[in-house]
């Protein structure tokens, strides 16, 4: 069976710097489906960004492109292998054009994440968790 795919279209303003963001990020790029208005990231082997100026963007979306440096559209939580990744991936960010959102969540000792947004204002929070001390600290009391 195939594994499915997630491919996150999301509308942006300038195609060279978006490129120049998320390969600041360490993502790649598929070739076979970049051209001068849009490029396709890859974050992993199942999910991929496509990033598409807004003409483009429209030409594919059923309502108008909302402007996400203004308002919340989605938030996309990326996890990562442990803490110090989510650092790392945040301060990426921020070095290369991105912005730090300030929001931070702290769960104990087996959650924690961050969130910066990309030049556009797209959302990202980037995360760990342990999921077995997560199930362990979620179960209800023993009783």
């Amino acid at each position: 069976m195939t594994p499915q795919l997630i491919f996150l279209n999301l509308p942006i303003t300038s195609i060279a710097r978006s490129r120049d963001f998320y390969a600041a990020l360490g993502f790649t790029f598929d070739e076979r489906f970049c051209d001068a208005t849009s490029a396709c990231v890859k974050i992993s082997d199942t999910i991929y960004l496509m990033i598409l100026e807004h003409a483009k963007f429209q030409s594919f979306a059923p309502l108008p492109v909302g402007d996400a440096a203004k308002s919340c559209q989605h938030l996309i939580c990326l996890s990562r292998n442990s803490r110090a990744e989510v650092d790392a991936i945040t301060e990426a960010a921020i070095a290369a054009g991105g912005t730090d959102t300030g929001k931070v969540t702290e769960m104990g000792d087996f959650m924690y994440g961050r969130s910066f947004s990309d030049p556009d204002g797209h959302v990202f929070e980037p995360m760990w968790m342990d999921v077995e001390a997560a199930m362990k600290a979620w179960a209800p009391p023993a009783g």
